[in-house]
């Protein structure tokens, strides 16, 4: 296998990315170890200090809120950092990256949300490798232990948090799809979300996780956004009061 540093590959992602509107925004997600911010390793993630930056954040709208939204809110903020660069590389570029949660350290916004992540290690082209190889890094060395961390230092689920997991790893599918079009590699990681196992047995935790529901994409467990005061659904919410307000939003984006 082709190794490629983390400088070329980011470079890569980011040429890539910043092709078309539709994928501009997953441009600067992942950054090299020459990228001169300061860093954080995972193990700094969701400590007391962390968590009183995300509390602070939600405590400049709402005087008390469920602690548990917030989390799972922090945890999209960041799926939405880390899924599509890693994603598009491997759909659009055949590469995988290097990106277990050790091998990784953390570029960190003011106000808790991670901004970036440093790769530090080579990464590969992958080929004719079947996806279950190709993403295995991602889904048991990167999401296993960063959802082992949330559930240890906060309220949140397995289930909720392996949910945030799937339902944004179809979600980026889904918009490289419509950028770059089908195609087999896309076809393949698509049908990890179909099968209930990897290869070699394990359960597969990110098996399906979003399902068309009377036409609409819906989640299978709730991310629990709408416990938070303002009462906001997410677009593939499960909870049955969130219907009739998303089918309004719907029908007044015709």
């Amino acid at each position: 296998m082709i190794a490629i540093p983390p400088a070329a590959l980011c470079r890569e992602i980011d040429d890539l990315a910043a092709s078309h509107e539709g994928t501009a925004s997953f441009a600067g997600s992942l950054v090299g170890p020459e990228d001169p911010r300061p860093t954080l390793p995972a193990d700094a993630l969701l400590v007391s200090p962390h968590r009183s930056l995300i509390h602070n954040r939600f405590a400049k709208r709402f005087d008390q809120f469920d602690e548990r939204a917030t989390h799972s809110i922090w945890m999209k903020w960041y799926l939405n950092v880390v899924l599509p660069p890693v994603l598009l590389a491997d759909v659009c570029l055949g590469r995988s990256v290097a990106i277990g949660l050790d091998q990784v350290h953390f570029v960190m916004a003011e106000d808790g949300r991670v901004a970036a992540v440093q790769i530090g290690q080579e990464s590969f082209q992958t080929g004719e490798q079947d996806p279950f190889g190709r993403l295995r890094s991602l889904v048991f060395d990167h999401l296993a232990p960063l959802i082992d961390l949330l559930t240890a230092r906060t309220k949140l689920t397995r289930r909720v948090c392996w949910s945030n997991a799937g339902n944004t790893f179809e979600a980026m599918l889904r918009r490289i799809e419509q950028v770059a079009g089908p195609s087999r590699r896309l076809a393949e990681a698509q049908e990890i979300l179909a099968s209930a196992r990897w290869a070699g047995g394990l359960p597969n935790p990110l098996a399906g996780a979003v399902h068309d529901r009377d036409g609409v994409r819906t989640r299978r467990v709730c991310c629990l956004q709408y416990r938070l005061p303002d009462r906001r659904f997410c677009s593939a919410c499960p909870v049955p009061e969130a219907r009739p307000q998303l089918s309004d939003l719907i029908g007044r984006s015709d």
